[in-house]
């Protein structure tokens, strides 16, 4: 891993670097308590953050269709995210695995909103929370249809757990729930946290280890992002 990410760009901006030490002083005390707690290294989270957010904590970013989606299952009109059947996601995603491994391939591409969301919003999820959903104002939906905080989780993750999405922006509660689900793929995915950083970021990114990531350069710039934040976290961070 060292030596993938030392290879993965050959010299950083200094305003790059300036952004990650800003997150290691910010963040730095919640992502090291997260990191304890999990595999995930420290440094990932602080790309991730990076990559993300620049460190902004009450960065929030509202998805009209994920919006819409919500109001649907809330009526009843809908069991799975966009036009994917809940039944196919499993054998969708395999299929689109199998394609990215085949040479002289391109898988299709698709947006990282239908992808990503069509992993968590299932028909499953769907019927089993459509009560407590359909109880929601149109505001508190769109809090749900919302990407929160440092790591953009989005707030649909907060249903069915204790806590309201504004906790979201607690960092000590954001960087737990983002080990979490970083995790949750890990597991799904057979992944060492420690170890496959790339396909963590690819997941976190598009639901899957080899996902196509909007921004071509997103993993990339995560890799390199950790090296960055690794030697900040081992030096004196200069003064501001």
């Amino acid at each position: 891993m060292e030596e993938e990410m030392a290879e993965a760009s050959p010299v950083s901006l200094p305003g790059e670097r300036r952004v990650l030490e800003r997150i290691y002083a910010r963040c730095g005390g919640s992502i090291l308590e997260a990191g304890a707690l999990s595999r995930v290294p420290s440094e990932f989270l602080g790309a991730l953050t990076a990559n993300e957010s620049a460190g902004a904590p009450g960065a929030a970013r509202f998805e009209p269709a994920v919006f819409r989606h919500l109001q649907a299952v809330a009526a009843g009109q809908c069991a799975a995210y966009g036009s994917i059947r809940a039944a196919d996601i499993d054998r969708e995603v395999e299929e689109a695995l199998d394609a990215d491994d085949r040479p002289g391939e391109q898988p299709q591409a698709r947006s990282r909103a239908d992808e990503f969301h069509a992993r968590f919003l299932t028909a499953g999820f769907c019927e089993n929370n459509r009560p407590a959903i359909a109880a929601f104002e149109d505001d508190h939906l769109r809090q749900l249809a919302t990407s929160w905080g440092c790591t953009q989780i989005m707030g649909y993750h907060m249903i069915g757990r204790p806590g309201t999405v504004k906790d979201l922006l607690s960092l000590s509660f954001h960087y737990r729930l983002a080990v979490d689900l970083l995790a949750q793929f890990a597991a799904d995915y057979s992944l060492d946290p420690g170890v496959e950083c790339e396909e963590l970021f690819r997941c976190w990114n598009t639901g899957r280890p080899y996902g196509k990531t909007y921004d071509p350069g997103y993993v990339e710039n995560g890799m390199r992002r950790m090296r960055l934040y690794r030697e900040i976290a081992q030096q004196p961070l200069r003064a501001t």
